[in-house]
C-alpha cells in the first residue's frame, strides 16, 4: 500500500508541476501584454494632451492660426520681376567642352544653336543680349542653368557670342531684356520674330513667326547662304494682327 502512495505521488509532480509551470508562464504573458498595453494607452493619451496644449499656446500666442509659407514665385512672376528693370551684368560663353553635353533642359547643348545659360529665369524665356560698348545684340532662349562665376549674368551659347563679337573677347558687359514668355511667345501680342538677313536688294525680313523656335528653325535654313542671319522682334503687319 505504501509503493501504491508512493506512484501517486511521482506520478503528480511528473505530469502535473509541468501543467503548473506552463499556467504560471502563461498568466505572466498575459499580464505583461496587458501591462504593455496599458503604457501604451498612457503614451497616447499623454502625446494627445501634450499636443491639444501646444495648440492652444499657438493660438493663445497668435490669436489666430499660423499662415502658410509664401508659395514659390512662379515663372510668370519671375518674368514680370524682370521687365521692371533691364537686367545688366557681364556675359561669358561656352563651347566644345559642353558640346552634346545635358542641359537643364533635358536637350543636348548645341554650340551652334542661339541658346543660354541663366541662374533664375524661368527654362524657355527668351532674351535680347545688348553689348554695352557696340550696341551689337543678339536674342537666346534660355535652356540651361548658370553661369556660377561670381560676377557674371548669363552665359552664351557659342553662336550668340560670336554673333555680337564676343567670342574673342571672352567676357562682356551687356544689358538683358526679356521679350518672350517660358512658352516661346513675345510678350506683347502686337509683336511678333522675324529672320533678318542681307539680300541684293537690302535687308530682307522672313515671317512673321509666332514662337522663337520657329524663328530659329528659319534662320538655321538661311545661315548657309546668309551666315548673319539674325532673329529680331517686330510690329506684326497691320493684316497679321
Amino acid at each position: 500500500m505504501r509503493y501504491f502512495w508512493l506512484m501517486i505521488v511521482a506520478f503528480s509532480l511528473f505530469f502535473l508541476e509541468p501543467l503548473n509551470v506552463d499556467t504560471a508562464n502563461a498568466r505572466s504573458s498575459k499580464a505583461s501584454q496587458q501591462y504593455k498595453q496599458q503604457q501604451a494607452q498612457k503614451k497616447r493619451q499623454s502625446l494627445a494632451s501634450y499636443r491639444s496644449s501646444r495648440k492652444g499656446t499657438k493660438q493663445s500666442r497668435s490669436g489666430q492660426e499660423r499662415p502658410q509659407r509664401r508659395e514659390q514665385r512662379s515663372d510668370e512672376a519671375w518674368v514680370e520681376h524682370a521687365k521692371q528693370g533691364q537686367l545688366a551684368g557681364k556675359a561669358s560663353w561656352y563651347g566644345t567642352n559642353f558640346h552634346g553635353g545635358p542641359t537643364a533642359s533635358g536637350l543636348r547643348y548645341d554650340m551652334y544653336s542661339f541658346t543660354a545659360a541663366h541662374r533664375t529665369l524661368p527654362i524657355g524665356t527668351v532674351v535680347k543680349v545688348t553689348r554695352q560698348d557696340s550696341g551689337k545684340s543678339v536674342m537666346v532662349c534660355v535652356t540651361d542653368r548658370g553661369p556660377f562665376v561670381r560676377g557674371r549674368i548669363i552665359d552664351l551659347s557659342y553662336a550668340a557670342a560670336d554673333q555680337i563679337g564676343l567670342r574673342k573677347k571672352g567676357v562682356g558687359d551687356v544689358n538683358l531684356e526679356v521679350v518672350c514668355n517660358p512658352d516661346g511667345r513675345p510678350l506683347q501680342e502686337k509683336q511678333a520674330f522675324f529672320v533678318q538677313f542681307n539680300a541684293a536688294k537690302g535687308k530682307e525680313k522672313a515671317g512673321p513667326f509666332k514662337e522663337f523656335a520657329d524663328a530659329c528653325a528659319m534662320q538655321e535654313a538661311l545661315r548657309q547662304a546668309h551666315p548673319e542671319a539674325t532673329v529680331i522682334l517686330d510690329q506684326l503687319p497691320s493684316s497679321d494682327r
